[in-house]
Parts: C-alpha cells; structure tokens; sequence
C-alpha cells in the first residue's frame, strides 16, 4: 500500500514510558502535597509547644474552663464573689460565684480546687444543692482576682504543669448587666 501514489502508512511505534513533561506535572503534584504535609505538620509541633495542656488527651480540663468561663461570664450582682458560703471561703483553691442561670434563676455556684488532679463544681438553690459535677485529671490550678475597671472584678485561673511552667493562664470577666 505504500506504493501507491497519495496514500500514506502510518507506522505505529511502541511506546513505552512518559513524556518529559508528563514526568515534570507529575512531580510539581507530588511536590506540592508533600510542601502541604510538611507545612502541617510544622504547624502542630509548634501548637505542642505553644499549648502544654493536650487538651485531646485532658478533656476534662478543656470542660473545666468552658463551664467556669460560663459561670463567671453569668456573675450577677454588686458583688458577684461572696467571700464565704456554707463551709467555704473564697481563697485561692476555692471560687464562689453567684450567677444567673439561663432558666432565670439565681445560683451560688462553689469551685472547688483543693484536691490535686481534680476540680468540683457544686451549685446551690437557696442553700440547697442542685448539681455537682467532678472532673478528674486536671493539672492543679490555682485562683486569683483580676482587676477589671468600672466592672465587678475577674478571675485569674492558672495552673502548672509537672516542670512547674505556666500551661493554662486564662481570665475571665462577668458580663456587663
């Protein structure tokens, strides 16, 4: 058939293996999502470093401070800290909020910070306890008053960790009423 004149054979060669350019796009791909793996994985070391509280590995302790921020944050009052309630004393391993719930009605709520590795929360209906709730494997804390001009004070919670470096240090301020 080639010896005709005006036709053409086209010849078909085996090829086996890719383009250059194929192999230059495939590796700007593979490159790119090792580029992003290791921008990730950078990214939480320093997390690891930056938090010293795993809070995946404590989750109690994540609980402890979403559920004191509440607390405080729904202080209610000229002095939402009384300085003694029932056997408590407010000091720094013992915080005593009184708080507005969401149902309308007011509670003593009594933080209780004096036994290592575990933080008690006990609420109070006009001297009667409606709910306690324990966590346990948390770092000790400690309380403080934190000033907060024109406003009911706050508080400071800190804790430390086995090297005795600062891990949590969080302040928490009442609404304005």
């Amino acid at each position: 058939m080639s010896g005709h004149p005006g036709s053409f054979v086209l010849e078909r060669r085996n090829a086996t293996g890719f383009t250059l350019l194929e192999v230059v796009v495939a590796m700007a791909i593979f490159g790119s999502f090792l580029l992003i793996l290791a921008i990730v994985t950078r990214e939480m070391r320093g997390n690891d470093n930056r938090y010293p509280v795993d809070y995946l590995r404590h989750p109690q302790t994540a609980a402890v401070l979403s559920r004191l921020r509440r607390d405080v944050s729904d202080a209610f009052g000229g002095n939402p800290y009384p300085p003694a309630f029932q056997d408590y004393k407010q000091d720094e391993k013992t915080l005593i909020v009184y708080a507005v719930q969401p149902t309308g009605f007011a509670q003593t709520i009594v933080w209780d910070f004096t036994k290592e590795g575990e933080v008690k929360r006990s609420a109070f209906s006009t001297g009667n306890a409606v709910s306690e709730w324990i966590a346990r494997g948390t770092p000790p804390m400690e309380i403080s008053a934190y000033e907060v001009p024109g406003r009911a004070w706050g508080v400071r919670l800190q804790a430390r960790d086995e090297k005795g470096a600062l891990s949590i240090d969080q302040i928490y301020v009442p609404r304005a009423h």
